[in-house]
């Protein structure tokens, strides 16, 4: 099955399709993972609010280990 790829909006008003959005969280501090988690409940997005608790859940265990 072909996944369907469309663009993401997030906190500062990118639009970035699932490859991007992934590469634009790992660039963000947790605190910054932690407001684009607000924004996306706020704003009822589940796509993002899943990929932002993937790379939130990916960073906190880099760091504990």
């Amino acid at each position: 099955m072909k996944q369907i790829n469309f663009p993401i909006k997030t906190s500062k008003g990118l639009l970035l399709d699932n490859n991007e959005i992934i590469n634009y969280f790992t660039k963000l501090s947790i605190q910054e993972l932690i407001n684009e988690l607000d924004y996306s409940r706020a704003s009822k997005n589940h796509d993002l609010e899943s990929l932002v608790m993937s790379e939130y859940y990916r960073k906190q265990t880099t760091r504990d280990s």
